[in-house]
């Protein structure tokens, strides 16, 4: 991949970006021994270059638990939004972020720039990552590399989720490297294809409502009959992020107990 690589180790997946001189760390998955040891293991054999960053794309545990090991092993400062600097700040045992960043702030690592683009929506300071010189976008857990992510009203919210991805698409990446599953090398196709399925379902669930399904619990009996049980309570929560974008865009309106309607159009 020119002057940068990457490798992904262990699921969540972490990435070892080097460029010529110097390396970034992006994400950290839990911070279990095993995968510290793998994180670092790959670190030495490349010659223990500088670390220019421990980048973590958002605050979930499975991002950040191993950022202060790696940052104390190697001096790396610990990256990310300015968005999400308190909630990972938050997450961490014994260690600060060092330095936050905005869209289309760098890290030069030496023939080797990653670029931050801001992109809210799995979480309100979700962070994904350009390398510029191949074209590879990491997009933590923006994109995954099978199925779809959670977008829950508690930290995230879809209509910033839709219009980050939308975003994405001006990027042309050639290959996603997400925060879970294997690489994607039609990029484009599947940010459109995730930005299709919310639409998709933004419209099922106009539709069920108009229909007379006016509960998140009729709603989901709809929309998901044969869920895995486990996964029951993330559902609902979707079914909430797609209603308060709906309720923002001036689509449904929910009563004073807890109903919700179609709202109708006002004449111009």
């Amino acid at each position: 991949m020119g002057e940068g690589a990457f490798v992904g180790v262990y699921a969540p997946n972490v990435y070892l970006v080097l460029g010529d001189g110097k390396a970034a760390f992006i994400d950290t998955a839990y911070g279990k021994d095993d995968e510290v040891r793998a994180q670092l293991g790959a670190w030495e054999a490349l010659g223990s270059p500088p670390v220019a960053g421990i980048i973590l794309t958002h605050r979930h545990g499975d991002h950040i638990g191993g950022a202060v090991r790696l940052h104390e092993a190697t001096g790396g400062p610990i990256l990310t939004s300015y968005e999400e600097r308190a909630a990972v700040d938050a997450g961490l045992t014994g260690g600060k972020v060092g330095r936050v960043v905005r869209s289309g702030d760098t890290l030069d690592l030496g023939g080797t720039t990653l670029e931050f683009i801001e992109t809210p929506g799995h979480t309100l300071g979700s962070l994904c990552i350009y390398l510029r010189e191949d074209s590879v976008l990491f997009s933590g857990d923006m994109i995954l590399g099978t199925g779809t992510t959670v977008i829950s009203p508690d930290h995230g919210d879809m209509r910033l989720y839709i219009e980050s991805l939308r975003g994405l698409l001006d990027y042309h990446a050639a290959v996603i490297a997400p925060g879970h599953g294997p690489e994607i090398y039609a990029a484009n196709a599947k940010i459109q294809s995730l930005i299709d399925h919310r639409l998709d379902r933004e419209a099922q669930l106009l539709r069920l409502i108009g229909e007379g399904k006016h509960t998140i619990g009729e709603l989901f009996q709809a929309v998901y009959p044969e869920l895995h049980p486990g996964l029951h309570d993330t559902a609902r929560s979707q079914i909430r992020a797609h209603l308060n974008k709906l309720e923002q865009d001036g689509g449904v309106q929910m009563n004073r107990e807890g109903l919700w309607s179609v709202r109708e159009s006002r004449p111009s």
